[in-house]
């Protein structure tokens, strides 16, 4: 397990993890949260009438990544692995890094209880104050991925 800080990794590293899960819609959309979406996930600037090309959609995802890294990495004071990367990046880029920064999930990692963190991911399935099967399943790969060697 060859440990790093966040800021290091590769965004594409996650790419794939993070579509399997996003999905790509090339028509705006709004997400079970009810935020008009494009793309793998994409909020910013995004109005109801709103279309891309899967090229573009694929470059906005890159950019909110890279973002998404950015803004966790000053929050984020122990190193992690490629596989804790991949899942606490996926987390933030859906709920938010605003969350994510509060979260019980973050002071457990930051003081070395990597399980404890683990255990976290699973407490991030609501939408609007709903559990969503998707976010259950999205949430539980993540804490699979997290633990991962």
């Amino acid at each position: 397990m060859k440990l790093r800080n966040l800021g290091t990794y590769e965004p594409a590293l996650a790419v794939g993890f993070i579509s399997s899960f996003e999905g790509c819609r090339l028509s705006a959309y709004k997400c079970s949260a009810g935020v008009w979406t494009i793309g793998f996930g994409h909020t910013k600037g995004v109005k109801e009438a709103d279309v891309c090309t899967e090229d573009q959609a694929k470059a906005w995802l890159i950019d909110d990544i890279k973002e998404t890294q950015t803004l966790l990495a000053h929050y984020v004071n122990v190193p992690v692995t490629q596989n804790e990367f991949v899942a606490l990046v996926s987390l933030a880029f859906n709920v938010g890094v605003g969350a994510l920064m509060k979260s019980k999930l973050l002071r457990k990692l930051n003081s070395g209880d990597r399980d404890g963190a683990a255990e976290e991911f699973l407490d991030f399935d609501l939408a609007n104050g709903k559990r969503l099967a998707g976010l259950t399943r999205r949430r539980k790969a993540e804490h699979d991925l997290f633990l991962k060697d």
